[in-house]
């Protein structure tokens, strides 16, 4: 007991960094405070911490030696102790309304510890909406270099390449924390090329053949996809580049002027008055996850919110920071009225509960991975046009137009009608560029082949709210999924891809002839009504969270500017998925590596400047 107590509180030493859940060992006052240890917060640290003090407060554990984290070919869903579910309210299924489980990750990694590793990237198209949302700087012109600088990508090998493999060696990085690369062997190489053929089928989407979708250019395309997974030399062995693998746990990564307090809880931002009537942060006060004392810890520079698009929002309405008459009518005195904070919160969702059983015939390795699955080890990315025939960029550019903000409105998805209108306009222009509308992924298993798809640009709008004044308690977070009519089309037709992929040769031949009767989507000739309502009763959350302090004007419900600074404060930043006003990403965490990496750039050149 005695050294299981030890090993709970003395600091853990990676390089010089300090890893602690001890706050009596720490100093009071730090030059940053980043408020997550996450995806986007350890990155952000990493970079701060080589020359200026830097704190981050994580709500979870530092599970650096679990291997259920670490292991990349770990189940996904496999319980561990960094992962997390909430509740979100009754959300609109087949036959009312169903309940559906938020899941998260809490420990160093945060969201990077727990999910599917896809190495997926935004596109060209989705980042000019993003840009054209009011956010100058964030082209993928701009934000290719960032994306670049946080990579090691391994190019693949002799064997990967006689199997399919690909890259574009200008796109990637080559020196950075995070390890991208195809697994050590492939894992199901006959799959996979089967998969990539019955893609290009014109009777499933016609799609062309990609050397690597992370070109910014990847609707209309399908290739053999990589992962955020790197090989460990030492080990002989693929494993998980979360973000603490790759920005903390290194000995490479070490700063002597990083110190990281888990297993506490941020309760609030403290504030004071500026010049100009802004607000300026001067630190945070902490308690343990697990109830106790609360400390209060001094930022002398900056105050970074990273908590995720599931916390952040919390945090700042706990802290004063939100709409003000519903701050009030918690009984929180309102230091800055944002009425943004906590809306335009949106999630992908994903058809997932499709299980084609597998040919006996072709039960081999090749096809079944053995003991090395990887989610969507081959990836499709159709366009509206794809998608819905040669005018669909006209019926999905109409529909979009013509989608009513009421209903989102009412529920306070968006501030105002205008922000939904403008949001609506820029993803109309993006699949008028190239942008893919949906994705299509394949999965090997030992007796059943998934053919999964997700949405990528959802219109539906929903929000995080807190509650109550207590700082543990999780947020209400309403989803609102397919509340807008172009989802449910959207959707439907993601029901129809995975139909018309399981009956479609190659891929149909690696199945039972009864493949899709047995998974239960409804067959190629089904009915609308027949469709949608097996949709409704079965998408399930991407677990894709983003938008809720998004990075917009602040007339149209933004939280933060295209410098990533709360509107009305001098020093309060938020730096994660909760800034993302668009779904542009279609898996988040290369892309939000990519932010953190920006987010850190903008920061230590303020502070640059701040010193002259």
């Amino acid at each position: 007991m005695l050294l299981l107590l030890a090993s709970v509180i003395l600091p853990a030493l990676v390089g010089a960094t300090s890893i602690t859940n001890d706050t009596t060992r720490l100093e009071t006052s730090y030059e940053f405070i980043v408020i997550g240890g996450g995806t986007t917060g350890l990155a952000i640290a990493n970079r701060l911490a080589v020359n200026h003090t830097v704190l981050v407060v994580e709500r979870g554990p530092d599970l650096m030696d679990n291997e259920v984290v670490n292991d990349p070919f770990t189940t996904f869903g496999t319980p561990s102790p960094c992962h997390f579910q909430m509740s979100a309210p009754p959300q609109v299924g087949a036959n009312g309304t169903r309940s559906l489980p938020l899941t998260h990750g809490s420990c160093l990694g945060g969201g990077s510890a727990i999910n599917a590793m896809m190495g997926s990237r935004p596109t060209f198209a989705g980042m000019s909406a993003l840009e054209a949302l009011g956010n100058p700087g964030w082209g993928w012109n701009d934000f290719l270099p960032y994306m670049q600088k946080s990579e090691t990508f391994s190019p693949p090998d002799a064997a990967q390449r006689a199997d399919g493999a690909d890259y574009v060696r200008v796109v990637h990085g080559f020196a950075g924390p995070v390890g991208v690369s195809y697994a050590t062997p492939f894992v199901a190489p006959d799959l996979q090329n089967a998969a990539i053929e019955t893609c290009t089928s014109p009777s499933v989407y016609g799609l062309s053949v990609s050397p690597d979708l992370g070109t910014g250019f990847s609707g209309g395309h399908v290739a053999h996809y990589y992962h955020h997974i790197h090989f460990n030399d030492t080990l002989q062995a693929d494993r998980r580049s979360s973000s603490a693998w790759s920005y903390l746990y290194p000995k490479a990564q070490g700063r002597t002027g990083l110190t990281v307090l888990t297993d506490h809880i941020v309760n609030e931002v403290s504030t004071k008055g500026a010049a100009g009537g802004n607000i300026t942060a001067t630190g945070v006060l902490v308690q343990p996850t697990a109830g106790g004392k609360v400390m209060s810890f001094t930022a002398t520079r900056e105050v970074v919110v990273s908590a995720g698009a599931l916390y952040s929002p919390a945090i700042l309405q706990h802290s004063g920071i939100g709409n003000a008459s519903f701050l009030q009518s918690l009984g929180i005195k309102p230091v800055l009225n944002l009425p943004g904070v906590g809306a335009n919160f949106q999630d992908q969702i994903l058809l997932t509960n499709v299980s084609l059983p597998l040919n006996p015939s072709a039960n081999n390795t090749n096809v079944t991975a053995g003991d090395k699955v990887l989610l969507g080890i081959v990836v499709g990315h159709p366009t509206a046009t794809l998608a819905f025939g040669s005018n669909g960029t006209n019926i999905i550019g109409e529909a979009l137009s013509n989608s009513s903000a009421d209903f989102t409105l009412s529920v306070g998805g968006v501030v105002n009608a205008e922000s939904f209108k403008a949001q609506a306009s820029v993803m109309a222009d993006a699949y008028r560029i190239d942008h893919p509308i949906i994705e299509l992924f394949f999965t090997p298993g030992s007796t059943v082949l998934d053919a999964w798809s997700q949405s990528i640009l959802p219109l539906s709008r929903g929000t995080v709210r807190i509650n109550t004044t207590d700082p543990s308690a999780d947020p209400v977070v309403d989803t609102r999924f397919l509340t807008v009519d172009i989802d449910v089309q959207i959707a439907m037709r993601m029901a129809r891809g995975i139909a018309q992929a399981a009956t479609t040769p190659p891929f149909s031949d690696l199945l039972t002839s009864d493949a899709l009767a047995q998974s239960g989507v409804p067959p190629v000739d089904a009915t609308d009504d027949e469709v949608r309502s097996w949709v409704l009763a079965t998408y399930t959350p991407g677990i894709h969270f983003i938008g809720s302090n998004s990075m917009m004007p602040e007339a149209l419900g933004g939280v933060v500017s295209p410098e990533l600074i709360v509107y009305g404060t001098t020093n309060l930043r938020v730096a994660d998925a909760s800034v993302m006003p668009l779904s542009v990403f279609p898996h988040t965490t290369l892309g939000l590596y990519g932010i953190a990496e920006k987010a850190a750039d903008m920061i230590l050149k303020a502070a640059a400047a701040n010193k002259l």
